[in-house]
């Protein structure tokens, strides 16, 4: 027996120490509760001021749609070597333009020409009708600063001509060679050497001997220099005015991604200011129920105008504090009952009973937005830091605005006063009403058929039930499990454009067309003797490049292997080596751009060699091309590393995961602290970390069945869920602890009523908040559509299924009580958690027998 008394005396030792500390933080948000009644003006007055005030910094706001620095890692090693390049290879596209030395994304417009009907690209109309195209933007001209600027200013340059890639195919030498049958794919032999024609021309037919018959697809590229944006504008005004007859005609501009991003959220932001109309109305829905005086459908305007200054201050989520409106009103419903209390009295236990709740809630979405500021991609830094201030600005607002508004509400029912004309109502009369004196007795069907409901079915007499639903959350991790296990990583950028773009189409075409092909640079920065062993290492390294499965193994574009195949090499010594470059660099101008010498030009100080990948439209492989190549640069002992421009879109492949579930991981730590403090019971601090836990895993695993990848944009809802997550189980495990009931049964079935109808609500008002993003055309609103539908759907079953069953069945309990009920034993039900959770209402509440001098 004695191990028995031991294992009681520590379940009794636990619930008194949280009922005194929640006795303790339950007076002071009575106390405040109070004061807020007493004087509710200016809670009311100074949140409009201020929150609405700071509301109007939002005309200043200057949005930020730069692609990399928006969705791309903030530090990351590509950016570092993209760094090196810019510093030691000088951008010669004005004088020397070379598409395989590009220290960055190169600045080009592109028309994508489609034959109509699939017919051959090359016949004599189709040809006709391009060469005036090309010849239409060669003619575009814009002014700039009181100075006009035509194509051959802005373009760069080979050989003193401006570059145009894939305008051979439109010259009367490949025409001709065509027609007659000596035209070859992939490549062709022209008089101005070795083209190859996979990066102009597809949709081919060939003869045996690569012998090209006609092709359906044609890219021509203007190749441009930096300052060049005006006249883009203007290209691309020009180019979707183009009405052509034989083809169909697509194109690009180098900002066209961030353009028609931007383009694609604003135009859906329409579609939130509706979302405000549908929360209003929902909320008044809830809240309509009693009568004529109970009803306070008019003071959820109030919750939705406090949420909505925290939003408007600080451009967060509207449906921050939608949950904590319904909750205090739900613990305004549990106090009608107590007919005696003051108005200010019964909004200090208002606040008594949900500060708790409300104050978990917000702590812990609060704290997961500040984790969420420390993400290495700036747009998830950005949207936390927006949102967290926006859930601190929410509290307070429910804490003060509806604060006040609940105040008046009150005393308008406790005047006897009709809610849509404030007239006092006449007993019997055609709108009367009649003062609520039940608990509950202004709770509309909403807000009773979860509470009614979900007990009779969760906490069922067949224990069956219970068992089908554990059954099935294990199905759900199962199943959850496998999906997270084969989440893809990254963002791909075409997800980004909305379907309606110009650009989405483009985008297709290419993938489909011309699947990307990277030059993959080896880049030595650093003094090394290519006339001996260095070079032979050089070489080896690229030989091993070019037998990875990826890359083009007949494809090798190399100075020094050039150098070594020409007639100027030699080696007898470095400096004969050096001089014999500079030879052979001045008649091969292609290379020129690939070698740097020092000041003296004495050394070599600096080179780069390519190869060229398999074409490939999956970024994911490319991603993983990057990491190889990598690899075999660091392996090498030569100071050497590899280089795309590309590479630095890349880098969310590798760092999404691991900052994905660094911040994931430092949020639920944290979650577990607050809880900890908030609900000081062991069991409670891990159920509600193994609730987030769960739902977590959820929205990992589903977000593979509904094709969203792990990506910069989705690790902002991620953020959200983890604190969103608290919020549902928090309510639930604060009403089953501060339950005045014994047994474990009892104490779920308190935890369902108190807690199941704020949490259904605010859920169907979250979904409200965000159901029309189902219509909008932006990657960005629909992913956020989904991840808020699986955190609403799978955070509310474990609230209202998964934690009532598993309360019933192991929650803690009061077993001295319990024995006591059950006549196994002669103590009190007083000896350990008697009483209720939030102290004696009758005795610390203020009383006074008459409404009218209570209101």
């Amino acid at each position: 027996m004695a191990p028995e008394n031991d294992s009681d005396d520590k379940t009794c030792s636990v619930n008194t120490c949280h009922k005194k500390a929640t006795n303790f933080v339950s007076g002071i948000f009575r106390r405040y509760g109070t004061f807020v009644a007493r004087n509710p003006l200016p809670f009311i007055v100074i949140p409009i001021l201020v929150f609405g005030g700071l509301g109007a910094g939002l005309v200043a706001m200057d949005p930020d749609n730069d692609m990399e620095r928006v969705y791309f890692p903030m530090r990351s090693r590509a950016l570092d070597d993209r760094q090196i390049v810019r510093n030691t290879f000088p951008n010669m596209n004005n004088v020397s333009y070379n598409p395989f030395s590009q220290s960055d994304l190169e600045d080009a417009v592109t028309l994508l020409f489609k034959s109509k009907h699939d017919q051959d690209i090359f016949n004599q109309s189709a040809v006709a009708e391009m060469q005036g195209i090309v010849n239409r933007v060669k003619a575009i001209s814009v002014t700039v600063d009181h100075q006009v600027k035509t194509f051959a200013d802005v373009c760069a340059k080979f050989s003193s001509s401006c570059v145009v890639g894939g305008e051979y195919a439109l010259e009367n030498e490949f025409l001709t060679a065509l027609a007659s049958g000596s035209a070859t794919y992939p490549y062709w032999v022209s008089t101005g050497g070795v083209r190859s024609l996979f990066t102009a021309i597809s949709g081919v037919k060939t003869q045996p001997g690569g012998v090209l018959t006609s092709a359906t697809v044609l890219r021509i590229s203007f190749k441009l220099t930096p300052g060049s944006e005006a006249w883009q504008e203007e290209f691309l005004s020009m180019a979707k005015d183009l009405d052509p007859v034989f083809t169909e005609v697509y194109c690009e501009t180098p900002d066209s991604l961030s353009v028609e991003l931007d383009k694609g959220t604003n135009g859906d932001i329409w579609l939130f200011s509706l979302t405000i109309t549908l929360c209003c109305t929902y909320a008044s829905i809830v809240a309509s129920g009693g009568n004529p005086i109970s009803t306070r459908c008019h003071l959820a305007f109030g919750g939705v105008l406090a949420a909505g200054l925290g939003i408007l201050g600080a451009m967060g989520l509207l449906r921050i504090g939608i949950d904590d409106m319904f909750l205090l009103m739900s613990s305004w419903s549990e106090t009608l009952g107590l007919t005696e209390l003051t108005v200010p009295a019964r909004v200090g236990e208002t606040f008594a009973k949900a500060g708790i709740g409300i104050t978990i809630t917000s702590v812990t979405d609060f704290l997961a937005f500040c984790i969420g500021t420390t993400s290495v991609f700036r747009s998830v830094t950005n949207f936390s830091l927006y949102a967290g201030v926006a859930v601190l600005f929410c509290y307070v607002c429910n804490a003060t605005l509806f604060g006040g508004c609940l105040t008046y509400h009150g005393r308008r029912v406790y005047s006897s006063r009709h809610f849509l004309t404030c007239r006092k109502t006449t007993p019997g009369g055609r709108c009367s009403g009649s003062i609520p004196d039940k608990e509950r007795a202004d709770e509309s069907l909403c807000e009773k058929l979860p509470r009614l409901f979900l007990p009779k079915v969760i906490l069922s007499k067949f224990f069956a039930v219970r068992i089908v639903i554990l059954l099935g959350f294990v199905g759900y991790l199962a199943t959850a499990i496998y999906g997270a296990v084969n989440l893809k990583q990254g963002l791909v950028l075409k997800n980004l454009v909305p379907e309606s773009s110009y650009y989405y189409k483009f985008l297709e075409l290419q993938d489909q067309y011309f699947p990307t092909r990277l030059p993959v640079g080896f880049i030595v920065d650093e003094k090394v003797d290519y006339s001996g062993n260095d070079g032979v290492k050089y070489l080896d390294l690229l030989t091993e490049a070019r037998k990875d499965r990826e890359v083009d193994s007949s494809f090798e574009k190399c100075w020094l292997s050039s150098y070594k195949n020409s007639t100027l090499y030699s080696a007898v010594s470095p400096q004969t080596f050096v001089q014999n470059l500079q030879n052979f660099l001045a008649t091969s101008p292609e290379f020129q751009p690939d070698v740097v010498f020092d000041s003296a030009k004495t050394e070599v100080v600096a080179s780069r060699c390519f190869v060229w990948s398999e074409p490939n439209s999956d970024q994911y492989s490319q991603a993983d091309l990057m990491v190889r190549m990598r690899d075999l640069a660091d392996a090498s002992s030569l100071p050497v590393f590899a280089y795309h421009s590309a590479f630095v879109a890349y880098e969310q492949f590798l760092a999404v995961l691991p900052a994905t579930l660094q911040m994931v991981g430092c949020a639920v730590a944290v979650m577990f602290v607050v809880t900890f403090i908030f609900l000081p019971h062991p069991l409670m601090v891990f159920l509600v970390t193994l609730t987030i836990i769960m739902i977590l895993v959820g929205i990992f695993g589903f977000m593979y069945y509904w094709d969203i990848s792990l990506s910069s944009i989705t690790m902002i809802h991620l953020v959200m869920s983890v604190g969103f997550s608290v919020d549902f189980s928090a309510h639930v495990c604060a009403a089953y602890l501060v339950s005045d009931a014994h047994s474990r049964k009892e104490r779920a079935h308190d935890a369902i009523t108190h807690a199941a109808g704020p949490i259904l609500n605010g859920a169907v008002s979250t979904l409200l908040g965000v159901i029309l993003l189902v219509f909008s055309d932006s990657y960005i609103f629909t992913s956020f559509f989904n991840i808020m539908f699986l955190v609403i759907v799978f955070g509310m079953l474990h609230a209202v299924l998964f934690l009532p069953v598993v309360l019933s069945l192991i929650g803690p309990q009061d077993k001295q009580a319990v024995a006591h009920l059950n006549g196994s034993t002669g103590q009190t039900a007083s000896g350990c958690g008697g009483g209720a959770a939030n102290g004696d209402i009758s005795t610390l509440s203020e009383t006074k027998p008459e409404h009218d001098k209570a209101v």
